[in-house]
């Protein structure tokens, strides 16, 4: 464990580094770069690192059209019978809202509006094994996250006042909200080290480093356990998926390749307390390489659709996921 340690102090000094950048200016004169401390924080939080984090949750829910099916759904009788599906996303806007408390931190909350289609391909024959439909449903979804910066600079170089510190859970939401039956109550994460039970992602900080509360590090073929509560007035048992980034058997090469896995979670409980039904889903995701990279920072996302989404043709797309960030490295 003391070589990943080290690790993540160094990955602590690259962002200082990178984010402090260079200049060809002197000691304290103003450059082009950003104007104030928000403007600088607001441009930190799209660029290198940090970047990388806030699109990788959007990289993983994107099956840019119908994927294969990966639940098994053969068997049962209803509106439609889907045979292939995805989401298509479309459209990104993005937003960052910078609140600067007292004079030593900074939160900037990052919201994407994402909109597009749940495409699928299927068929009205229960039988059926050829689509003879495309349905395209569109959505629009919101998507929160938050990022906690300190300062540790008071100079006219804006990007070099402040750094990152932790950085919390991704939160998506389907809009209208009020389309969802359902909830999520929390995610129970057993990782190699122990375990942690999520119950509000986005006040749940992760830092930059491997002490009490840092962002996960894997080492490659780690494996990471996850129970999800559901709690739904919805008769109709949702469909839990678990999103994350492995090495796509698919494509032949030398070298493995990264791919996005589309994991079903498999439903253990299901029980109607009075007044709605309590759900307990399980799946397991490891940590995972491409042969190239000595560093990934992925989202392992817990995707939860409701039934109508996919096996009727007249409900719309109803959808919750929350996204862990964490890191993969080799050994």
């Amino acid at each position: 464990m003391k070589h990943v340690a080290i690790f993540l102090w160094l990955m602590v000094a690259g962002l200082l580094i990178v984010f402090g950048g260079c200049t060809k200016e002197g000691p304290g004169e103003p450059g082009s770069g950003p104007s104030n401390d928000k403007d600088a924080i607001s441009q930190m939080v799209q660029s290198d690192s940090l970047g990388e984090f806030s699109t990788s949750d959007e990289n993983e829910i994107d099956d840019r059209g119908p994927a294969s099916d990966d639940f098994g759904l053969a068997k049962e009788a209803t509106a439609i019978r889907p045979l292939r599906w995805g989401r298509k996303i479309e459209n990104i806007t993005r937003d960052i809202d910078v609140q600067i408390i007292g004079d030593s931190v900074a939160i900037a909350t990052l919201t994407k509006h994402i909109s597009g289609s749940l495409v699928i391909a299927a068929s009205y024959q229960d039988t059926g094994h050829y689509a003879d439909t495309i349905l395209a449903k569109p959505f629009r979804e919101r998507v929160q996250r938050k990022i906690r910066f300190h300062r540790v600079a008071r100079t006219r170089l804006y990007e070099r006042n402040w750094v990152p510190v932790a950085m919390t859970l991704v939160e998506g939401n389907i809009e209208p909200e009020s389309v969802n039956l359902f909830t999520i109550n929390s995610i129970e994460y057993t990782f190699p080290w122990g375990k942690d039970t999520i119950t509000d992602p986005l006040n749940t900080w992760l830092r930059f480093s491997r002490i009490i509360s840092g962002l996960p590090v894997l080492r490659v073929r780690d494996s990471v356990q996850l129970i999800l509560h559901v709690t739904s007035t919805d008769a109709d048992t949702e469909h839990a998926f678990l999103r994350y980034v492995a090495v796509d058997p698919r494509r032949l090469s030398p070298f493995p390749v990264l791919g996005v896995r589309r994991l079903r979670m498999k439903l253990v409980e299901s029980t109607w307390n009075g007044s709605a039904y309590d759900r307990t889903y399980e799946a397991t995701f490891y940590g995972e390489l491409g042969s190239l990279l000595s560093i990934g920072r992925f989202h392992a996302v817990v995707d939860v659709m409701s039934h109508g989404s996919l096996f009727d043709d007249a409900k719309p797309f109803s959808n919750r996921y929350w996204g862990l960030p964490y890191i993969v490295v080799w050994r």
